[in-house]
């Protein structure tokens, strides 16, 4: 578990030294905060059946 615990928190690190100032950087403020209100929408929504999988049934 400590490796696994290690292993993120530098993928984490490395996100946001490496990857989140190009990213901002190449997008403008607006277009950051969208998928932000997208997944607070989406939280508001009540779950569909997320375990229906059409491929499993007989």
């Amino acid at each position: 578990m400590s490796v696994l615990m290690e292993n993120v928190r530098h993928h984490v690190e490395e996100e946001k030294k490496e990857w989140f100032p190009d990213v901002r950087k190449a997008m403008s403020r607006n277009r950051l905060i969208e998928p932000g209100e997208a997944v607070e929408a989406a939280k508001k929504k009540p779950p569909g059946e997320s375990l229906a999988v059409p491929s499993a049934k007989h």
